[in-house]
């Protein structure tokens, strides 16, 4: 999945936000909730060497994901890993040019909903 779809994908989410808050840094993006600013994804330069590559880095995408499902992915399907800079029981780096689009919206819904944050009725 490229870039371009990967960010109309978050744009199709209802009160989803796209942000570059790092100073002097406009390529790594945040996925937010709107009205909460929670994260539910970032789009960032990962070096190579992290996936057993040789130099450089490239984009990818980290996404919040149940434990459970986390280590059964990161062992079972090329493109995703346990998270680079981030908790990684709680978070996946997925590669989106090695894993199916149709994986990686699955995957970037997950995140969304289970960052949401639901409204509870107030009690009487």
């Amino acid at each position: 999945m490229n870039k371009e779809r990967l960010f109309a994908l978050v744009r199709g989410l209802e009160g989803a936000a796209l942000d570059c808050p790092f100073e002097d840094d406009f390529e790594t993006t945040v996925f937010r909730h709107a009205a909460d600013r929670r994260w539910f994804g970032i789009y960032l330069a990962v070096p190579k060497r992290y996936f057993g590559e040789g130099e450089g880095s490239e984009f990818a995408l980290n996404l919040k994901c149940p434990p459970e499902l986390a280590a059964v992915l990161a062992e079972s399907v090329p493109g995703i890993f346990p998270a680079y800079h981030m908790n990684k029981r709680h978070w996946i780096t997925v590669r989106p040019a090695r894993v199916p689009d149709e994986e990686v919206e699955k995957l970037l819904r997950l995140s969304y909903d289970l960052t949401l944050r639901r409204r509870v009725a107030p009690r009487a």
